[in-house]
C-alpha cells in the first residue's frame, strides 16, 4: 500500500485506498476478477501456466460431466492494428470448451487459450496484463471469444423466434376437408368454449390414455409389478408426453444461490442461449416474457433466490428441451432447492371449461386422494437416486389443503365452482383464483409439487397433474373410475393431509389414486413419484 500511495496526494490516496479496499472485499466474497487478483502479482511465464491451468479445468469439468462443446466453432472478424498496415479484420475462429473458455486460432497459425479474463498469447500475459484497463478490454482472442459468444446467441435467439412463429402458425392453421381421424384437431386449434369442439378433442385423449382393464386397488400382482417398473429411472421424453390433446401447460421453478456472482453467471448464460428475455431479474410477476423465460424476484426466496417462470408451453420436443436445459444451466451454476421452493405447474382450463360437473369431479379428487398429492409433490428424485431415501415434502404454507366442508350443492355454475375449490386463497393446491381475471386461455395451478431441478421428476410432475384434469373432464357417472371420486360426504373414503392413516391404509388409498388415472403410462408416472416422496 506504501508503495502505491508514495508521491500521491490526499485526494489520489483515498480514491487508491477505496478502489483496492473494493477489490479486496471481491476477493473476500470470490467475486473478483481474475485480472484484480493477478495483474501484478505473476510473472509472464506465471500468468501464462494460470490460464492454461483455467482452460484445463474447464475441460475437464465437461468430461466429468460428460458434456463436450455443443456449438461448432465460430469464425469473427477481430480488428488487429498493424504499425505498416493499420486497422484491418481478421478472421479468427473459437473453439468452445464452454461459454467461458476456447482455443483460438488466428489467421496467422497462433492458437490460444482463452478465457472471458485472460489469454496465453504474448500481447495479453506480457503487455495487457499489467495495466487494469488494458487487461479488461483483453486481446483480440479474447475480443473474439466475446464476439463469437453474441453471435451464437443471436443465432439461437433467431432460431427460436423461427421455432415460435413456425408452432404459431401451425397451431392457427387447421386443414379443412378432412374427416375427425384425419384432422385430429387440439385444444390449441378450436374453440374450446364449444362443447362439442371441445368434446371432439378428450376423445383423443380417451383413445391416447385408454383404460386397460386392470384395477390396481384389486390386482396385487399388477401392483407389485408397478412398483418395480417404477423404481427404475424416469426416461425423459420429448413428445407425446400428455395424451395429445394440444392442452397448453407452464411451470415455475424456484431456486437458491449462495451468492450474487453464481446467479449473474446463470442469468448472462440463459439468455445468451436465448432462452430469457433479459439477463437479470426481473419484478415479482412482472409482465408477459413475450415467448421467453422470466427470472423474477419472489421475497419468499431471501436474497439471491428467484423463480423462472416459464413461457406458455406446448408438448412438443421444443418445450422438453427448453425445460431440460434452464435446469441444467441452473444447477451448472450452483442453484438448488430448499424447504422455500415450490414447483408449481399451470394447465390450461380448457379440457373442463364451463362445465361444473367437471370441476366437481376435480375437487373430488382432491379431497379423496389429497394426502397423495403432497407425497408425490415431496418427492425428491436425486435424493432417492443417491441415497435410496424418498423426499419430504415442504409444508402446505405455500400450498394449503383444500377447504373442509367442500360441496358443490345446488345449481351453481362453473366459476362458482372454481371459487369454492380455492376457497379466495391463491395458495390452495389447486390454484383456480385467477381463472376468471383472465383474457385469453386462462390456467389451473398445481401447487402442490417440491422445487426440483431434476427434469425428469418436473416432466412426472407435470404428467400427472394433466393427468388428474383430463380425467376429471372424462369420467362420468357409472364410469368404472366414478367409484373412485368418492363423494364430498363420503368422508370415511377420504385421505385428507391431516387424516392418519397406516401405512397399510395409505398404500390402499394410493392404488385407489391410481384407478382414477386408470392408463398404464400416468399410472407410472404417479407411482414413480409416491416412491420418491413423504409428507
Amino acid at each position: 500500500m506504501l508503495s502505491v500511495l508514495q508521491g500521491v496526494g490526499p485526494v489520489c490516496s483515498k480514491k487508491v485506498r477505496q478502489a483496492l479496499e473494493q477489490i479486496l472485499e471481491r476477493v473476500i466474497r470470490g467475486e473478483a476478477e481474475p485480472e484484480d487478483q493477478i495483474a501484478y502479482a505473476m510473472s509472464p511465464e506465471e500468468r501464462q501456466r494460470a490460464v492454461e491451468a483455467q482452460v484445463r479445468r474447464a475441460y475437464l469439468e465437461q468430461l466429468r460431466q460428460n458434456r463436450r462443446p455443443t456449438r461448432e466453432p465460430v469464425t469473427v472478424e477481430v480488428e488487429v492494428e498493424s504499425r505498416t498496415r493499420g486497422i484491418s479484420r481478421e478472421p479468427t475462429t473459437v473453439e468452445w470448451i464452454d461459454r467461458d473458455h476456447a482455443w483460438v486460432h488466428s489467421q496467422r497459425g497462433g492458437r490460444y487459450q482463452v478465457t472471458e479474463h485472460a489469454c496465453t498469447c504474448p500481447d495479453f500475459t506480457i503487455r495487457r496484463s499489467r495495466d487494469p484497463e488494458l487487461a479488461r478490454e483483453g486481446c483480440r482472442h479474447m475480443q473474439a471469444l466475446r464476439l463469437a459468444r453474441e453471435e451464437v446467441r443471436e443465432r439461437r435467439r433467431q432460431a427460436m423466434r423461427i421455432a415460435r412463429m413456425r408452432t404459431q402458425q401451425a397451431t392457427a392453421s387447421i386443414v379443412v376437408n378432412q374427416t375427425h381421424e384425419e384432422n385430429h384437431p387440439t385444444f390449441a386449434q378450436i374453440d374450446w368454449t364449444v362443447e362439442a369442439e371441445r368434446d371432439r378433442v378428450l376423445d383423443i385423449w380417451c383413445r391416447n390414455r385408454e383404460w386397460d382393464g386392470v384395477f390396481i386397488s384389486r390386482d396385487d400382482v399388477a401392483w407389485e409389478a408397478l412398483q418395480e417398473q417404477a423404481r427404475q429411472e424416469w426416461e425423459y421424453r420429448y413428445e407425446n408426453v400428455l395424451g395429445g390433446t394440444g392442452n397448453t401447460f407452464g411451470i415455475e421453478i424456484e431456486v437458491q444461490f449462495d451468492n450474487s456472482s453464481s446467479r449473474e453467471r446463470a442469468l448472462r448464460e440463459l439468455y445468451n442461449e436465448g432462452l430469457t428475455i433479459g439477463p437479470q431479474m426481473r419484478g415479482y410477476h412482472s409482465g408477459d416474457g413475450n415467448g421467453f423465460w422470466k427470472p423474477e424476484r419472489d421475497g419468499s426466496l431471501g436474497t439471491y433466490g428467484g423463480e423462472f417462470v416459464s413461457p406458455v408451453l406446448n408438448d412438443d420436443p421444443e418445450s422438453w428441451k427448453q425445460i431440460e436445459r434452464v435446469t441444467e444451466i441452473l444447477r451448472h451454476h450452483g442453484a438448488y432447492v430448499d424447504d422455500h421452493c415450490g414447483g408449481h405447474i399451470h394447465l390450461g382450463i380448457a379440457p373442463l371449461d364451463h362445465r361444473t360437473y367437471s370441476w366437481q369431479r376435480l375437487a373430488r379428487i382432491g379431497v379423496g386422494y389429497e394426502k397423495q398429492l403432497y407425497r408425490m409433490g415431496g418427492a425428491n428424485s436425486d435424493q432417492y437416486r443417491s441415497t435410496g431415501r424418498p423426499g419430504q415434502h415442504r409444508g402446505s404454507h405455500y400450498a394449503k389443503p383444500l377447504p373442509r366442508g367442500l360441496s358443490f350443492n345446488g345449481n351453481i355454475t362453473a366459476a362458482e365452482a372454481r371459487r369454492r375449490i380455492s376457497n379466495g386463497s391463491r395458495y390452495t393446491i389447486f390454484n383456480t383464483t385467477n381463472i376468471d381475471r383472465t383474457s385469453g386461455r386462462p390456467a389451473i395451478e398445481f401447487r402442490y409439487p417440491n422445487g426440483t431441478l431434476d427434469h425428469r421428476q418436473i416432466q412426472a410432475q407435470i404428467q400427472v397433474a394433466n393427468a388428474i384434469l383430463h380425467q376429471a373432464a372424462v369420467i362420468r357417472n357409472g364410469s368404472p373410475q366414478s367409484d373412485f371420486t368418492p363423494r364430498f360426504s363420503e368422508e370415511n373414503k377420504h385421505a385428507r393431509l391431516t387424516d392418519y392413516l397406516t401405512p397399510e391404509a395409505e398404500e390402499k388409498n394410493f392404488r385407489q389414486f391410481l384407478d382414477v388415472l386408470a392408463n398404464p403410462q400416468d399410472r407410472l408416472a404417479a407411482t414413480w413419484l409416491w416412491l420418491r416422496g413423504r409428507y
